[in-house]
């Protein structure tokens, strides 16, 4: 059987343990997501077992087994408490709006135009979806559900965007305001390349 990749990984799985279970993603580049318990996680692929540092919520080692792309391992230091071990089945692939947002790992960076005019912003793919603006700063995040994605922007407003993912484009509002008034758009501009998480006292 052909060795496993780290394109083989990506994707989202169920991660169960003894206190249930929940959601995580393999990002590309070794990203390591977690909408519930998010942290500047990261994984990587050594032959057959993914090892997983999730920051303040400790390590793990899991086994892949690419024909189920199940895993099954455990926290680091491996022990024989009954709340020691771990085991994640996959869910889903990334959606084409996933891939577009998140491109080669770093995430990306967008034309962001209002009717006061247009500058850039980044949707960082790292453990804590953070949106970045230089032009209006803030402690912003950003997050998804199916295309659309919603921009929380701290003082300057929530965002609706439904993306386009055959045009590269985003089209919306902000939250709660006068569509006609309040419209966004946005156009995909280039993959981002720095894949360092701000350091950040909110998180």
């Amino acid at each position: 059987m052909a060795k496993a990749k780290p394109s083989d990984i990506v994707g989202w799985y169920d991660l169960s343990w003894s206190g249930g279970s929940f959601p995580i993603c393999f990002r590309p580049a070794g990203v390591f997501f977690c909408p519930k318990f998010q942290q500047p996680a990261r994984w990587e692929l050594e032959d057959d077992v993914i090892k997983i540092d999730w920051k303040r919520f400790g390590k793990y080692e899991l086994k892949f087994h690419a024909e189920t792309k199940s895993m099954e391992g455990n926290a680091l230091p491996k022990s024989d408490d009954e709340k020691n071990w771990r085991k994640a089945a996959f869910s889903h692939a990334l959606s084409p709006v996933e891939v577009l947002l998140l491109g080669d790992g770093a995430g990306s960076e967008w034309d962001f135009e209002w009717s006061g005019g247009k500058f850039p912003v980044k949707f960082k793919a790292d453990g804590f979806n953070h949106f970045q603006c230089d032009e209006f700063p803030a402690h912003a995040h950003w997050s998804l559900e199916g295309d659309v994605v919603r921009i929380n922007w701290a003082d300057f407003g929530n965002y609706d965007m439904k993306v386009n993912t055959s045009e590269s484009t985003m089209d919306g509002s902000m939250v709660g305001g006068d569509a006609a008034k309040d419209w966004r758009k946005a156009k995909f501009l280039r993959n981002l390349v720095d894949m360092t998480t701000a350091a950040c006292e909110h998180h």
